[in-house]
């Protein structure tokens, strides 16, 4: 076109929110703490230093997010592992008496791809033992542990009485498995561990980004699933987002999604039951339409 500037793309948004919002934003928080290590090595357990590290996530982290959350008055999800909740049962009630919700992580953090079937849903079973025995609720939301799934944990969930799971990539908004079960899809891009995560010995992750590198890196991708109507799925560690400077990241994110009209703030249990019960919510692509038919 010339004679003048090109209006940005925008595609007709897929998702329907509630009340007319233009996106949604779920705030997760993946409790790992000491599993992060444990799970990688048992004999870590003797690392002072590795493990304090770990620990930092519920003993400080947390209880320094909820602050944050509390003072910008938005809700989130915290997925704990069973051995944390185990652990740490006070921070667990924290989470639960601030209102966010509790959602399953595994027991030690588990790779669900060295697991089997049986395996897979005997942890399942015991994580779900207890963290309705702590907070005396039955958790309906599951995130896998490293976020990778087998192909039969849609049915090992669904069987076992999950509403919905938070693991998957394959969209922008909510969708279903082939069973059904509803999927809250996230992204690596959205996700602090690949910007904040280093450990010595044994190696993890890389040199820490500046945080306002950072910024700029989740402002741009919400801006642009705010103008597509998309789901902007934010995916934290206690442990790495608990640190001063990257709660102030937070605070500075929240802050800036706050104040632009249409952005609703929502559990993943809140977003799953608005799929479920607003069935026409989602509108599939239409191949079709794009080739002209």
């Amino acid at each position: 076109m010339e004679g003048g500037a090109m209006s940005a793309f925008s595609p007709p948004p897929r998702f329907t929110w509630p009340g007319g919002a233009k996106v949604a934003v779920m705030l997760c928080f993946d409790v790992d703490g000491e599993t992060t290590a444990l799970e990688h090595d048992p004999a870590l357990a003797k690392r002072l230093t590795t493990m304090s590290q770990c620990e930092y996530g519920p003993t400080v982290g947390v209880p320094r997010l909820l602050g944050l959350l509390d003072h910008c008055q938005v809700p989130a999800t915290f997925f704990i592992p069973g051995y944390i909740a185990e652990h740490h049962p006070e921070m667990t009630h924290a989470v639960q008496a601030a209102g966010h919700e509790i959602g399953l992580h595994g027991y030690l953090h588990e790779r669900l791809i060295t697991l089997n079937e049986t395996q897979e849903e005997a942890i399942l079973q015991k994580s779900f033992t207890i963290l309705e025995d702590l907070t005396g609720t039955r958790p309906v939301g599951y995130r896998a542990p490293w976020f990778e799934l087998n192909p039969w944990t849609p049915s090992v969930l669904q069987r076992n009485g999950v509403f919905y799971v938070a693991s998957a990539m394959g969209d922008d908004v909510p969708y279903r498995h082939h069973n059904g079960l509803i999927e809250i899809p996230g992204q690596w891009m959205l996700e602090d561990w690949e910007q904040f995560a280093f450990n010595a010995d044994p190696a993890w992750g890389s040199i820490p980004e500046n945080c306002d590198k950072v910024f700029d890196l989740w402002w741009k991708e919400f801006e642009a699933m705010y103008d597509f109507g998309c789901c902007f799925v934010l995916t934290l560690h206690p442990w790495l987002s608990g640190r001063p400077s990257r709660v102030r990241l937070l605070e500075r994110l929240i802050n800036a999604m706050k104040a632009k009209p249409g952005v609703w703030f929502a559990r993943g249990a809140e977003i799953a039951r608005w799929y479920d019960q607003t069935p026409d919510a989602r509108r599939e692509v239409d191949f079709d339409r794009l080739a002209g038919k």
